[in-house]
């Protein structure tokens, strides 16, 4: 596909790498000639210095050829109006990343007027994100896929789990629950297990379920958690401010440290919350506030360096559930190495969100892609397709008779709104929802899985 990238920072270069991997013509625009040559250096891509609100730079690329605008500079009026010029001069689909709270909802009912096919909120989606994280405090990931009906847990094992040293298939004779491990990391290798395939210590795993099923599974492995009821949190954002929404509905009692005043007054004047102006950097203003005695700690601030540190120290405490911000991908795998399992980063959910939705344009008309995410430290995708026609091959064939590829597995089928663990004789059906698991990197397509 031919697409254009506006704004070549951090976001930028994130959706780059993503679909350089994948073989699309890439354009940048960029007004900084060091952004530009940064990305170029990193990413097989053309580079084009200029401003994206000057009708003279974007006419330097034919937007008729053009399938994909993508525009996620820092400014959300830019992002709206390098859509709306790209799509007026003849791109196909436009998508814009707009983050202020005051534009979201008025750029949702204005979309169509304002030619974008659609908007992507990474702070918004990284709140969400968290929220999820707090519902399964024992799990590192959450995942949540068809509005909510089945759910993705990645869980560390530890040698303290029963499951430890156990087969898969001895766990599901023995858990006579609807779930199913669909992938496991052991090391720096993504497994598709197999019946056979037996637990270790460290072993991160995937299981999916529904959200009633996960909860007692949970509670019989002896790794479940009581409800999260006190969460403090550092850093007074954006992302804290879309979080305070979903900790109201869940009943969760939040305390804000922020230093900045304006940010303080915001949150406290729309959310019934407390909200502590003071620096959280400093361990004895953390230590005044209750790190140690918190249900969770949340590090949203700025800097990753600064919400990796306080993270670190407040696990040191004994905080049950610790959550960390980190905003350069680059910086993940690092965080993750030094103890810090459960990390958000609004620039990765940015670019899954446009991996998906280029992969859905490139699907054929049988099948559409409806969610992706990124799982296993990004080795593995787990991937909601919408079988909307008979697939020769695909459909009313039962799985153990379909042969499917070795890192592929059909890991649930949504079947007139019901999830369905599959076992071998069930079989996918035009209209049936399938969540497919694949340490592939480039599925696009239902019929992908053989």
């Amino acid at each position: 596909m031919n697409i254009v990238i506006i704004g070549g920072g951090t976001v930028g270069q994130a959706i780059c790498t993503a679909l350089a991997k994948e073989g699309h013509s890439i354009t940048v625009i960029d007004h900084s000639p060091t952004a530009i040559s940064e990305i170029s250096n990193t990413s097989d891509v053309i580079g084009i210095v200029g401003s994206a609100v000057d009708v003279l730079t974007m006419k330097k690329i034919d937007m008729n050829k053009v399938d994909l605008v993508c525009a996620v500079t820092c400014e959300d009026e830019i992002n709206i109006l390098a859509c709306a010029a790209a799509k007026k001069l003849g791109a196909r689909h436009t998508v814009a990343r707009v983050r202020n709270p005051e534009y979201t909802d008025y750029v949702r009912l204005m979309r169509d007027d304002m030619n974008l096919s659609h908007i992507v909120n990474p702070e918004l989606a990284a709140a969400k994100e968290i929220s999820r994280m707090l519902r399964f405090p024992a799990a590192t990931k959450v995942d949540t896929f068809c509005k909510g009906k089945v759910e993705l847990v990645q869980v560390t094992i530890n040698d303290e789990m029963q499951i430890c040293g156990m087969s898969l298939n001895n766990i599901r004779s023995k858990l006579k629950y609807n779930f199913l491990i669909c992938c496991v990391l052991r090391g720096d290798t993504v497994h598709i297990p197999s019946g056979n395939f037996t637990l270790e210590n460290g072993d991160i795993v995937g299981i999916i379920s529904t959200d009633d099923q996960m909860t007692m599974l949970f509670k019989e492995l002896g790794i479940y958690k009581q409800p999260i009821k006190d969460v403090l949190i550092a850093g007074g954002g954006r992302i804290t401010y879309y979080l305070q929404s979903a900790l109201q509905k869940s009943r969760i009692n939040s305390t804000v440290i922020e230093k900045d005043k304006d940010l303080c007054r915001e949150i406290a004047e729309q959310y019934n919350t407390e909200v502590i102006c003071d620096d959280a950097t400093k361990q004895e203003v953390l230590l005044e506030c209750g790190v140690d005695r918190a249900d969770a700690f949340l590090s949203l601030g700025g800097i990753d360096e600064e919400n990796a540190i306080m993270s670190m120290f407040a696990k040191t405490l004994g905080a049950k559930k610790v959550i960390t911000l980190i905003s350069q991908m680059s910086h993940i795998g690092f965080f993750q190495n030094a103890g810090l399992e459960s990390i958000v980063s609004p620039r990765f959910s940015t670019a899954a969100f446009i991996l998906r939705y280029v992969r859905g344009l490139a699907s054929a008309r049988y099948s559409g892609i409806e969610s992706l995410h990124k799982i296993m430290d990004e080795k593995a995708e787990a991937l909601e397709f919408s079988i909307k026609d008979d697939i020769d091959g695909i459909t009313n064939v039962p799985l153990k008779d379909l042969k499917t590829n070795d890192n592929v597995i059909v890991a649930c089928i949504i079947h007139d709104d019901k999830p369905i663990i599959p076992s071998g004789s069930d079989i996918l059906s035009k209209g049936d929802t399938v969540i497919v698991v694949t340490s592939s990197q480039s599925m696009s397509n239902i019929k992908d899985i053989k």
